[in-house]
């Protein structure tokens, strides 16, 4: 918007101004002896230093967004993304530099600003997106650790029913941000309404977190697996993916839906499955896993969490006393 503002009142001035094509340079006392300086040079120059502060604005835009996305917990994938639609645009806003430093008369300077608005339609679109795309890889992120925490409290044995019915509404929203945004459509009011409903779950989050206490005796394990798992113990777990499990006892069985695997065991049992699975659990037992995944456990509610990953096969011990 300020380039077509600008690009606007440059060929005003243009126009206004009238040409001194031929004319004698006069001094003064109108005698022709010196020359007399020119208005136009003086707007010609304010206007080009206009121009040239507004590149620097839009690189030092440019440079913070890069900073921003370095610096950023956003995923591999994503960062990389991101970083090179920045470059394509840092090229983009050195060729609109170089048009606007090179011109010395308006004529010239009124040409570059005809090639930086249609270079600026482009960059305009590649800004929002690069600003939307990293707004939405960080909700993503923050969906991500919602779902994380009703896993946890489902695990525990919560009722987690509202916390769920939340997420999925974000995530039905998100979804239809990101297909507008492959249509080039402007989703600031979608991103708004995104950002209500994660505050929405979030205030769910946080209602179901005062009631969340494990024991200090219990300790807490979070794992993915793909390949096989076998986990014992006195314990509360809640298991889904796909795959075969099988538990014993069957009665230690609270809770089975949908077509792919979802339980949540109770009690002192053991559990046993193929397949590809994220497994939470409280209490005190073993989780011993083999094939491909990553973790993170508790060995005590007290302690911090240890991760990891594996390759080949792990076994996890949990809790530091009697439930």
């Amino acid at each position: 918007m300020k380039v077509k503002w600008m690009l606007l009142g440059l060929l005003i001035v243009a126009l206004l101004i009238p040409s001194a094509v031929g004319a004698t340079p006069r001094d003064d006392k109108g005698m022709g002896m010196g020359k007399a300086q020119d208005p136009r040079e003086k707007v010609f120059a304010e206007n080009k230093e206009r121009m040239m502060n507004w590149v620097n604005n839009c690189e030092r835009w440019i440079e913070r967004m890069q900073e921003k996305v370095n610096t950023s917990n956003l995923g591999e994938e994503s960062k990389l993304r991101i970083q090179e639609r920045i470059r394509n645009l840092d090229l983009k806003m050195e060729q609109i530099r170089s048009q606007i430093s090179n011109a010395n008369n308006y004529y010239e300077l009124v040409d570059a600003m005809r090639q930086a608005k249609l270079l600026w339609i482009n960059m305009s679109k590649e800004m929002r997106l690069i600003a939307y795309e990293n707004t939405i890889t960080q909700m993503e992120s923050i969906i991500s650790k919602l779902e994380e925490l009703a896993d946890r409290f489902e695990s525990y044995g919560l009722d987690t029913t509202q916390l769920r019915n939340a997420i999925e509404d974000a995530n039905s929203t998100l979804s239809e941000i990101k297909s507008k945004i492959a249509n080039g459509e402007d989703v600031f009011s979608e991103l708004k309404e995104l950002k209500k409903k994660i505050e929405t779950a979030f205030a769910e989050a946080k209602r179901l977190a005062i009631e969340y206490k494990p024991k200090p005796s219990n300790g807490i394990v979070m794992a993915n697996v793909n390949g096989s798992f076998e986990l014992n113990g006195t314990l509360n777990a809640l298991i889904k993916g796909s795959g075969n499990v099988t538990v014993s006892p069957e009665s230690s069985v609270s809770q089975a839906n949908g077509t792919s695997v979802a339980i949540v065991v109770r009690g002192n049992t053991a559990v046993t499955g193929e397949g590809n699975f994220k497994i939470v659990a409280h209490g005190n037992g073993t989780l011993t896993m083999t094939g491909s995944g990553s973790y993170s456990y508790k060995e005590c509610v007290s302690d911090k969490f240890t991760t990891g990953s594996f390759n080949e096969s792990v076994t996890i011990k949990f809790g530091c006393g009697q439930v």
